[in-house]
């Protein structure tokens, strides 16, 4: 554990679960930064404590200001995995509930028209916003590019590095992605070619863990936040506006990829049996169900997919308004 400096009574221990998660082939990269921050919990508020106790465990769990569902929830999960390690190797430790993850509030996908996807990639290529960093305009349309041609999330496409970024053949690596899924993504010959020139003017000098995606240091990817507002800023100028029924957001390239593939398989007859998988890979999903709950296609599509889905999946995925939106 040369990366982190371990002090608290639990650190033999967390050193063991580490290795243990990376023995098993994981990275757990977003996992070693929380267990630091819980050991510090430990070290700074429970020094005396030998026990991973319930105070301990309620401790960590509590929510922070402005924290998100997401922060919350990742936390939880990571002391939870160590808790039954500890548990496992018969140590007695509290495991923190299920109960104590919040229940993320529900969102309404939004699905860009072809117009409104014309017109947002309009304003990214022809620099018609503002930006902090010139770099910014390189970035742009490339990076949003990867979200709605490969429907990568936000997390995947900022987390590539050079190295997973093969110009030859034209496949994207992505490692440690949600549910630890590593997977491939072949690209179009169009967008290798894109990713071609953007790397011949961003990366000419660059080390292979250098991250492809950067607009000021290349040791640090496109911050979120920035990327967030700035986007904002895009769906402005392309004439999208923001409402409590309509609030598009960056994820939003995702739904859309999917959605259009899915269309796109019914238009062309492909059969379901074998692309349904192929889909559920790309987008890096666990499970089917997964995938139909993360398209959710809007009410004029689902007569007709639905019926072709449910067709390999024996009406395993109900329709809008049955028990699967409750």
């Amino acid at each position: 554990m040369k990366d982190y400096a371990l002090k608290s009574n639990f650190k033999d221990d967390i050193c063991n679960f580490l290795k243990l998660k990376h023995s098993l082939g994981y990275k757990y990269t977003l996992g070693k930064k929380l267990i630091k921050q819980f050991d510090n919990l430990c070290f700074s508020r429970f020094f005396n404590e030998t026990v991973l106790t319930k105070d301990i465990a309620l401790e960590w769990a509590t929510p922070r200001k402005n924290e998100s569902c997401s922060s919350v929830e990742n936390r939880i999960v990571v002391v939870r995995e160590f808790a039954k390690y500890l548990n496992n190797i018969e140590k007695q430790a509290f495991i923190i509930p299920t109960t104590y993850i919040p229940k993320k509030p529900k969102y309404k996908s939004y699905i860009y028209t072809n117009a409104e996807l014309k017109r947002i990639f309009d304003v990214i290529d022809n620099k018609k916003y503002g930006c902090y960093h010139k770099n910014t305009y390189m970035v742009f349309p490339v990076l949003f590019r990867f979200f709605y041609c490969c429907g990568l999330r936000i997390s995947e496409a900022l987390n590539l590095k050079v190295e997973n970024i093969d110009l030859v053949n034209g496949i994207i690596s992505i490692y440690e992605a949600k549910n630890n899924n590593d997977r491939l993504i072949v690209i179009s010959d169009e967008l290798k070619n894109i990713c071609i020139e953007y790397s011949a003017k961003m990366h000419s000098d660059s080390k292979k863990d250098d991250f492809f995606f950067y607009t000021k240091n290349k040791r640090i990817p496109v911050v979120q936040t920035t990327l967030r507002k700035s986007f904002r800023t895009i769906l402005n100028f392309a004439g999208i506006e923001k409402s409590k029924q309509n609030n598009p957001r960056i994820h939003d390239f995702r739904h859309t990829f999917a959605v259009n593939c899915l269309k796109n398989f019914v238009k062309e007859n492909k059969d379901l049996t074998a692309y349904l998988p192929i889909l559920k890979t790309y987008m890096g999903h666990s499970k089917f169900k997964s995938t139909e709950y993360y398209l959710k296609l809007t009410n004029d599509m689902y007569p007709d997919i639905l019926d072709k889905v449910n067709s390999y999946t024996n009406d395993a995925i109900p329709r809008i308004g049955g028990a699967y939106e409750k």
